[in-house]
């Protein structure tokens, strides 16, 4: 038994929870909205991690075949959000339902151009299956009753010292505690609604703050709202700015009374990502185009 078996469903298992922990610090902490293909390659990504930590407590034989079986629809599922966002044709093929386009893409937002959320995804389901394809017991191994406990002990051999759960509680219990106090640290620094922080507007080189509010509404609100901000209702424009900042960094769903459109408006409008003071930029900027 070499030692890349042993170990390969333990590597399987770290990058399945940093995955999943990291989809739900995305979702949860950074309010992005999930797509309806995000979706997809979490409703498959989620089992894995969950299957893998109760698989090698068991000391399960055929845990790798029950990993291939969600990793390999997830890649494929990856490579078509991949495709969806980055090859023109593809967008006629979206599919989306939800206000969040598939085709969108959040890390552009903060800088990184070329890798996407899906590429990320892809990479770990292609982890979990080169581990799995590892950890596949060899063929030529009896598959009887009587040598079972024997194969399962030779396929699944802990390292010295540390049983199975051991090693799993290694594991999952660092990489949640991980992200449950990176998450806890990211909320405690975000400004509560309504109150501006001292931010200020940060605008390109020879490009002035009112060109800025342009460039910020047509990123963040025209594709809902208008070029001109005449999808916006009047009486909510109405408000004070704070209040409307309260507003927009809280959200609304599709179900609530007063909404008409069938949409939702993600929390911060799907940009989480600008400050109180780009925000009220662009609340300000609407307000003018209002009138």
């Amino acid at each position: 038994m070499t030692s890349a078996r042993r170990n390969a469903l333990y590597i399987a298992l770290l990058v399945a929870w940093v995955a999943m922990c990291g989809s739900l610090y995305m979702s949860e902490v950074l309010e992005w909205i999930p797509c309806t293909w995000c979706w997809y390659q979490r409703i498959l990504m989620y089992p894995i991690g969950l299957i893998l930590a109760l698989g090698l407590i068991k000391r399960e034989r055929n845990l790798p075949y029950y990993a291939l079986l969600l990793a390999i629809p997830g890649a494929l599922a990856s490579i078509y959000h991949i495709l969806l966002q980055k090859v023109p044709y593809f967008t006629l093929l979206e599919t989306c339902t939800s206000s969040v386009p598939c085709s969108g893409d959040y890390l552009i937002r903060l800088g990184i151009p070329f890798v996407t959320i899906p590429m990320l995804a892809l990479v770990a389901f292609i982890i979990i299956i080169v581990c799995a394809v590892i950890a596949l017991p060899p063929k030529e191994m009896p598959v009887v009753a009587a040598s079972a406990a024997s194969v399962d002990e030779d396929v699944f051999v802990p390292r010295p010292l540390f049983s199975p759960a051991a090693i799993v509680a290694l594991i999952v219990i660092p990489v949640v505690a991980l992200f449950v106090i990176s998450g806890a640290i990211q909320n405690s620094r975000k400004v509560e609604p309504g109150i501006a922080s001292a931010a200020t507007v940060s605008a390109a080189p020879g490009e002035s703050v009112e060109n800025r509010a342009v460039t910020l509404y047509t990123e963040a609100c025209s594709s809902c709202h208008g070029p001109n901000a005449q999808l916006m209702r009047p009486e909510f424009l109405q408000k004070s700015d704070f209040e409307l900042l309260a507003f927009v960094r809280k959200g609304r769903t599709a179900l609530e009374s007063e909404q008409g459109t069938g949409l939702i408006m993600p929390p911060s409008g799907g940009r989480p990502d600008l400050n109180d003071a780009e925000m009220l930029t662009i609340i300000r900027y609407a307000k003018t185009l209002a009138k």
